[in-house]
């Protein structure tokens, strides 16, 4: 009898390369074509911030009062503000303001919510007192408490990342504590209490990398919110002061010529939307690739 050969051949197991978390998260996300659109914009508004004394024409506070008032041309893209300072440059060097107040603050936020909400949820003991008091900082909104800190602590570029940072603390500390909850229990974190991990380790390596999806499309969405907000205080005169080209601020300082000269608001304006709505289908996009009811 002739044997078929194909039948002898076993396959290997390990032949086929698994996919890493890195690769399968990226192979779905570029399926959404607006998550890739936010995506690159968002790379070019971070390299345009990085290397802003590069690509400005101008500086950030230039004046040439002979060229004050001048709408949108060849020589002056975004028309210039009544100092004569060019309106191009300042929202190029007011990405690098705007995305370092997003950045930083809802760093603070991860660190102080991710430590409040892990703590909570791991320790029983402790969550009704720490999840009472986040539910009531919570029930204050988070442009009021904002204001407030950011009275309290004075204009500057630093109280303004603090005050937006605390304000978003209890947000942060919500998702950290619904992630933290799910994974405490499961089979993995009972085998490490048994062979003796302390508590900070079993949250720090074995709990928390394991709600890193979660926190990753919280941490994007909450850029696009810290950004938001930043502008709204420096808009009111709580944050960034004159003569740094924050689009909040420079949204305050263009409001008294919007019905003469609207490019001095519309464009700052577009800025954020532009910054605000990458980071938003970004993160819609991470929150379905990372999903793992989507998963294969």
């Amino acid at each position: 009898m002739i044997q078929n050969p194909q039948l002898n051949i076993t396959q290997n197991p390990h032949s086929k390369r698994k996919n890493g978390w890195f690769s399968d998260t990226w192979r779905r996300l570029r399926k959404n074509r607006l998550a890739i659109v936010g995506l690159i914009i968002l790379i070019l508004m971070i390299l345009i911030a990085i290397f802003a004394p590069w690509v400005a024409p101008y500086g950030y506070d230039d004046q040439n009062i002979k060229a004050a008032m001048i709408f949108p041309c060849k020589e002056y893209p975004f028309g210039t503000d009544n100092f004569g300072r060019d309106i191009l440059s300042r929202v190029i060097y007011g990405s690098r303001i705007s995305m370092q107040v997003g950045l930083i603050s809802v760093g603070i936020a991860l660190m102080a919510g991710g430590i409040l909400g892990a703590v909570a949820a791991y320790f029983s003991h402790m969550d009704n007192i720490i999840m009472r008091t986040i539910d009531v900082f919570m029930a204050i909104p988070d442009m009021l408490l904002a204001i407030a800190i950011a009275a309290s602590l004075g204009a500057g570029m630093r109280n303004l990342m603090i005050a937006v940072g605390v304000s978003n603390v209890p947000r942060f500390a919500r998702v950290v504590r619904a992630a933290v909850l799910t994974v405490k229990e499961q089979e993995f974190v009972e085998a490490a209490r048994s062979i003796g991990s302390s508590n900070l380790r079993i949250i720090t390596t074995d709990i928390l990398p394991n709600c890193l999806s979660q926190i990753i499309v919280q941490a994007t969405l909450g850029v696009a919110s810290a950004i938001i907000l930043g502008s709204s205080l420096s808009y009111l005169g709580f944050g960034i002061q004159a003569p740094l080209p924050e689009w909040g601020a420079m949204l305050s300082a263009g409001r008294v010529y919007i019905r003469t000269h609207w490019y001095m608001t519309v464009i700052p304006g577009l800025a954020i939307m532009l910054a605000v709505y990458a980071l938003n289908v970004l993160g819609d996009g991470l929150r379905d690739a990372l999903d793992p009811r989507l998963k294969n």
